[in-house]
């Protein structure tokens, strides 16, 4: 019997912007970017109507956090969808640019550094049961998680030398309630957004931004087959003793040996074998995680022949390094730094071909887990088997209302209906506990209300006079 869980990624994105060719400081670029929701809302943090949450973060870097999604072919929708929708808003930005008379560009980039140090987030959610111990849950996801950067790392090319991961060289804790200052594997922030006596959510922020579909799932899934190992009980794979260490050797060097806890060495690669081992009683072909299981397999016997795995890091080296010899250039040109975020770059050229490369090489060669159709439905419904459904719907009817309304995970308040009397207004507030509820019969007559009944506001005190 297929076992349920809910997902989510709260996805940073890279934004350049330019005016007439001089560009603009980065929380200028934000503000400007985030106009027309600021226009229309009043706000730069947004609930939208497809579920998710989109907003400005600290940084000035856009940033979407996905709705909730109970399998990872929807959360790889999901992330699309936000791609798209930040697409969106950089062309209703732009219009509102060339409106007031300025040649503005936005330029949106799906990863995780930029040329000056700095580095953005990917933040993995999985709800778990609170009787879960957190111990026994670090103890099996750390060496896991240090390892998986052969599954998912995006890849990185700077100067000539070229790294797995592009979090691998910034992470500087195992576990911590931070997610700036120490940058932790996993952040130890309990919000679980449902009933926590029942429900904690695990949030890891170690991973790198994909832009491949199929790396966006396979991280997704092989990270529930860990997650049901350590429900399940028994004992992890040994892990390397310090694993900060671990993950920054085996970002250049996968195979190098690291000293293990058992007194003996271990490489990325051979842990991800014994995780792939460890998890095989897990996958189940009623869900994903038994094809997901045999991928897994595939990507890591793929890398062990030298053939292409479908890993990201691996298509982006082969596509910089045949770029660098057909043209006969130097490792540490830097016409090859451009070429690595130019693997990242969302949306269309003037030629009406995608910038990014990632995006060509997806189109061409790549494993697809979702479609064009699905991610367009996406940008304006939520997924269906989640509390999302409910949030979607009922927001879709307070913005076409033009409703005073306030959402958050758990809840949703319209605060302009008539009271019990006809007069008002009155605030009407329900309560969301339960991810896993897509139907909720107080949410679909409050949908009804805010379409039929009048909107009364409160006024401060001023009464207009009449007629």
């Amino acid at each position: 019997m297929a076992r349920r869980r809910i997902y989510g990624v709260e996805t940073e994105y890279g934004l350049v912007a330019t005016v007439d060719g001089r560009r603009l400081p980065a929380d200028e670029a934000g503000t400007r970017l985030f106009a027309p929701v600021a226009h229309r809302h009043a706000t730069t943090n947004l609930f939208h109507r497809a579920g998710g949450r989109l907003y400005l973060d600290i940084g000035a870097h856009p940033e979407y956090a996905t709705p909730e999604c109970a399998s990872a072919s929807d959360l790889v929708t999901a992330q699309r969808a936000g791609d798209a929708l930040l697409l969106a808003l950089a062309a209703d930005a732009e219009a509102l640019e060339a409106e007031e008379g300025r040649a503005t560009t936005f330029r949106l980039v799906r990863n995780n550094v930029d040329p000056y140090g700095n580095t953005w987030g990917s933040h993995e959610n999985y709800l778990v049961g609170r009787s879960t111990d957190p111990r026994v849950l670090s103890d099996w996801l750390v060496p896991f998680l240090v390892s998986r950067l052969l599954v998912g790392g995006a890849g990185h090319w700077r100067r000539g030398r070229f790294a797995l991961s592009q979090r691998g060289d910034v992470l500087a804790d195992v576990v911590s309630n931070q997610t700036t200052r120490s940058r932790p594997l996993i952040n130890t922030r309990d919000e679980p957004h449902a009933d926590p006596e029942r429900h904690r959510r695990l949030h890891v922020i170690s991973g790198d931004t994909n832009c491949l579909e199929h790396p966006m799932w396979l991280v997704v899934v092989a990270t529930e087959l860990v997650l049901r190992r350590a429900e399940s009980g028994g004992t992890p794979p040994v892990g390397p003793v310090d694993p900060l260490g671990a993950l920054r050797t085996w970002n250049r060097d996968p195979d190098a040996g690291v000293a293990s806890s058992s007194g003996g060495v271990v490489t990325a690669r051979g842990l991800q074998r014994a995780y792939l081992a460890a998890t095989q009683d897990q996958a189940d072909d009623a869900d994903e995680t038994g094809p997901g299981w045999r991928a897994w397999r595939d990507l890591l016997d793929a890398l062990d022949a030298g053939r292409p795995s479908g890993a990201e890091w691996d298509a982006k080296r082969r596509t910089i390094e045949a770029w660098r010899d057909r043209h006969g250039l130097a490792d540490a040109d830097p016409r090859l730094d451009a070429l690595d975020l130019r693997w990242h770059e969302l949306g269309l050229g003037a030629d009406g071909q995608p910038r990014g490369l990632a995006a060509r090489f997806q189109a061409r060669h790549g494993v697809r887990h979702t479609t064009d159709a699905a991610v367009v439905a996406a940008t304006r419904t939520a997924p269906g088997e989640t509390r999302a459904r409910v949030r979607g719907a009922l927001l879709a009817a307070a913005q076409d209302a033009r409703r005073d309304h306030a959402a958050d995970w758990s809840s949703f308040e319209v605060r302009d209906l008539p009271g019990p009397d006809g007069r008002g207004p009155a605030t009407v507030r329900l309560e969301l506990p339960d991810p896993f509820d897509p139907a909720v019969p107080e949410a679909s007559d409050l949908v009804s209300r805010m379409g039929a009944e009048p909107r009364l506001r409160a006024l401060g005190g001023f009464v207009p006079p009449p007629g």
